[in-house]
């Protein structure tokens, strides 16, 4: 008896939730979207979208957005819509009991811009590439290539990785030019000179070389006293005087 009045609590208990969760569905239903919230995320300072653009974005595809119930709002087709922007990695969408359509954004961060040839783009922390904005341009570290091949990306990768760990790097060295031969030549930010680091081997004792000259070299003779400073050779500093 007991184990019956249990089991006809619960499906009763079932029952109640079901007729509650269904009546609040309509109800919710019935709303009508009253405002658009829209945050987007901003940081590092990508400025690539702003709210306004993506206000003009929704009610371009969603006309008279405003004002209407909330089952005639598809916010996965309005999703979808927004993530497909090149300058957006995610667009979350949902919708309040208040009235308010909500939009939470987030930019996609460049982390080079490429020259390619006659093109320029950008690529992202997943190295895809994705286009400039005509609104906003960041300040990330300038590649040079011919043209974006798997082996470069890889080459690039770590050469990022390896800048990015290091303070003195990332502050000094602005662009990365990959030649016909797949060797490596970085411009720095102070010293009006070039920096040949060949190929894409042992680019952290390479690059600790380089960090020892200039502390022991550059320092005492000045930035610009050398046109250009060769890590190829093992274990050595060749530089050329102007």
């Amino acid at each position: 008896m007991r184990k019956f009045l249990r089991i006809s609590f619960v499906l009763l208990l079932l029952v109640v939730l079901s007729f509650l969760t269904w009546t609040n569905r309509l109800s919710y239903n019935d709303v009508t979207c009253e405002n658009l919230e829209i945050q987007v995320d901003t940081e590092d300072d990508l400025f690539f979208v702003n709210a306004g653009m993506v206000e003009n974005m929704l009610k371009e595809k969603e006309d008279s957005i405003l004002g209407k119930r909330y089952q005639d709002i598809n916010i996965y087709l309005l999703e979808e819509f927004l993530d497909a922007h090149p300058n957006v990695k995610k667009a979350e969408l949902y919708l309040t009991i208040n009235g308010d359509l909500c939009v939470d954004l987030k930019q996609r961060k460049p982390l080079v811009r490429i020259f390619q040839q006659d093109d320029s783009y950008y690529l992202d922390e997943d190295f895809e590439r994705f286009s400039l904005s005509d609104r906003y341009s960041a300040r990330v570290l300038q590649v040079y290539w011919s043209e974006m091949t798997e082996a470069r990306k890889e080459t690039l990768d770590s050469l990022m990785k390896l800048i990015a760990e290091d303070a003195f790097l990332k502050a000094q060295i602005t662009a990365v030019v990959f030649d016909e031969n797949n060797e490596i030549i970085v411009y720095p930010r102070m010293g009006n000179h070039k920096i040949i680091v060949g190929e894409a081997r042992d680019l952290e004792k390479k690059f600790e070389n380089l960090k020892v000259f200039y502390k022991r070299g550059l320092e005492k003779v000045g930035w610009d006293r050398y046109s250009q400073i060769n890590l190829k050779f093992e274990n050595q500093v060749v530089c050329t005087k102007r």
